[in-house]
């Protein structure tokens, strides 16, 4: 279990006011944490497909900027 931390951030308020919408959650911080979760998540994907064969290899996950990993 990680720990919670209170965090200062500058966030587009219409971004985060749609993804709450979109993703059905109630807070804010929800959002954060869920949208956190989805880029381990294709952070731990990214690390199988390199791991895969070399057709596999060229998959780059949309949430990552090129030539960074």
């Amino acid at each position: 279990v990680s720990r919670k931390v209170r965090k200062t951030l500058n966030i587009d308020a219409d971004k985060l006011r749609r993804a709450k919408e979109y993703l059905g959650l109630d807070t804010e911080t929800e959002v954060i944490d869920h949208l956190l979760d989805r880029v381990e998540y294709e952070r731990r994907l990214d690390d199988l497909v390199a791991k895969a064969s070399s057709s596999w290899r060229r998959f780059r996950s949309p949430l990552v900027r090129r030539g960074v990993r």
